[in-house]
């Protein structure tokens, strides 16, 4: 809290109502209804950008899996021995 001066501070306590609402607007604790309108749209802003950071984030995951799968099956079929003209469709092999 800030030092008051002591003229200040027995100008606001004598002054009653109007007094204690200044020292509490000069103090941080009453905001004009603007502030908070401009809060809450930033607010709501910010959670729209939460939920698109967490929706390319999923995206990613995604497609992480998929290219572990693959990867995967990739291992799987060279340690096997498979090449592509040993498999069924390619047109390779003997037939």
């Amino acid at each position: 809290m800030p030092a008051l001066d002591a003229a200040l501070l027995s100008v606001l306590t004598g002054s009653g109502v109007a007094g204690v609402f200044c020292a509490l607007f000069v103090f941080g604790r009453i905001f004009p209804a603007s502030v908070l309108t401009d809060l809450r749209a930033e607010n709501t802003e910010l959670k729209a950008a939460l939920k698109a950071e967490r929706d390319r984030a999923d995206a990613a995951v995604a497609a992480a899996q998929g290219t572990r799968d693959i990867l995967a099956a990739l291992q799987a079929g060279a340690r096997l021995g498979i090449t592509a003209a040993e498999r069924p469709g390619t047109g390779g092999g003997s037939a």
